[in-house]
């Protein structure tokens, strides 16, 4: 009983819980114990909120008795990754800077929206040391493992979002995303990740790594489930500078819009070729599964995109830095990896900062009239495959690659201009090791970008064939 409920995803537990076949409090429970029987295996999660779970549950019980409905995700289990804010808690960001931080005094925008529309928070997610992306040894916490395969990486920084979601502990989890971070543990773990516009979800209340790049989203086992949870986090914060004010959508609503006659951009750059076989066998697999349901492709070039990972490391580097001055005089107390890949910012000269951010606008300004073209874009989500822990060169084409800047070659574009990105799987290799497509749109094209996604997961069947089981390695 305790795997089937942890395996279904929104829609299907609202239907159980409103025919009272199941209430919320057996659905937190399931999730808690299988948080309690997997944790110690996987290292997912630094929090576990049993107790105020259970009661957040209740409360979703006692309004469904008192004829009081929320929407779909009323006593709905999810986590959150720590670096956001949870009242009562520490965030930590997986960092010894943070094991003394004050306990949060309030919920960030996200987590109160999602606990207004009803959602049970279970607990609080592994991460790579303040979002960096650099997995440790030495950190805090230790690694997560992936749940498709022990002993493999389960993707950066969003490392706990993804192993949870993918092994069925919590119906989805919030990430954050600066260069990939929820796409990259997506794609590593097998499960659906969404990137929604810059500014379309508050970042109000995270523990920043780069403003200008950080995006909060949910990490599912379907897109239906993605859809739901923008629903809820979606909007305008007025307190948070970086919010849009922009309509939202009903991006439920949206999964059924008829997308026969979009346009798929397919890149022809060898910027997109340069990848694992495996990955771009199922990447073709997925434009020929998209035709079949009626997209047009027209194949195109991305301008300049060979530049990105120069440019995000000259602009997100100097933007971490200006966060961590706060804790000048204590760099011994980040792991070695984070000092290494971040602090090197702060030797960063300030004509070199504007240079790339003028490059920023130009490819931004190229990108958007791409989509006078095209409704759609899609590539591969990374070059590469889930490696072993303590692997950090892969080889890619015959090439020896370090594979902390090379796994996320294919998402950091879409942080750099702020469009909506969606991760999904695509394929297993014989490994057991899933692959995974990526599918772009224009900004606040969040409706569209899901419908195409589940037309695409759909044609792939692969959610049901990943299911949640842990595999040994």
């Amino acid at each position: 009983m305790t795997t089937e409920l942890c395996a279904l995803g929104v829609a299907e537990l609202a239907r159980r819980y409103r025919d009272k076949s199941v209430s919320p409090v057996e659905g937190t429970r399931a999730t808690l114990d299988r948080i309690a029987t997997l944790n110690p295996k996987l290292n997912a999660f630094l929090t576990v909120l049993g107790d105020s779970a259970l009661v957040a549950a209740e409360a979703a019980e006692r309004l469904f008795l008192t004829g009081i409905d929320l929407g779909p995700l009323q006593g709905v289990p999810f986590s959150v990754k720590d670096n956001i804010e949870v009242r009562g808690t520490r965030t930590t960001a997986a960092s010894r800077q943070r094991l003394d931080a004050p306990i949060d005094t309030e919920d960030s925008p996200v987590v109160r929206r999602l606990r207004q529309a009803g959602a049970v928070l279970v607990g609080k997610t592994n991460l790579h040391e303040f979002a960096a992306g650099v997995p440790e040894r030495d950190g805090p916490f230790g690694w997560v493992q992936n749940p498709r395969k022990l002993g493999y990486q389960s993707g950066s920084s969003s490392s706990g979002a993804g192993a949870a979601t993918a092994s069925g502990q919590g119906v989805f989890a919030l990430g954050t995303d600066t260069g990939g971070s929820i796409r990259l543990p997506a794609l590593l773990c097998g499960t659906v990740g969404l990137k929604a516009t810059y500014g379309r979800c508050s970042i109000r209340g995270i523990v920043p790594l780069s403003v200008y790049f950080d995006h909060v989203g949910p990490l599912t086992r379907s897109v239906a489930d993605a859809a739901y949870a923008l629903n809820a986090i979606a909007g305008h914060d007025v307190a948070d500078p970086y919010s849009a004010l922009a309509p939202v959508d009903d991006y439920v609503a949206a999964l059924g819009r008829d997308i026969r006659g979009l346009r798929l951009g397919v890149p022809t750059n060898t910027f997109y070729r340069d990848a694992e076989p495996a990955i771009l066998t199922a990447y073709d697999g997925a434009i020929a599964a998209l035709r079949s349901r009626g997209l047009a492709v027209t194949e195109l070039v991305l301008p300049r995109v060979e530049e990105v990972p120069d440019i995000t490391q000259r602009l997100i580097h100097p933007d971490a830095c200006a966060y961590h001055e706060q804790y000048r005089g204590r760099e011994h107390l980040y792991a070695q990896g984070f000092r290494d890949f971040v602090l090197p910012g702060r030797e960063r000269l300030a004509f070199d900062y504007v240079q790339a951010r003028h490059a920023m606008a130009e490819i931004t300004a190229a990108w958007r009239a791409l989509f006078e073209r095209v409704d759609v874009l899609i590539t591969p989500s990374s070059p590469v495959i889930a490696p072993l822990h303590d692997v950090w060169v892969v080889e890619v084409g015959g090439q020896k690659r370090n594979y902390r800047l090379e796994v996320g070659r294919f998402s950091r574009p879409w942080n750099l201009c702020g469009f909506p990105a969606i991760v999904l799987p695509s394929g297993v290799t014989a490994a057991g090791l899933p692959t995974s497509v990526q599918l772009v749109a224009p900004p606040f094209a969040e409706g569209r970008l899901l419908a195409v996604a589940q037309a695409l997961e759909q044609e792939l069947g692969m959610a049901s064939r990943l299911g949640i089981d842990v595999r040994g390695d």
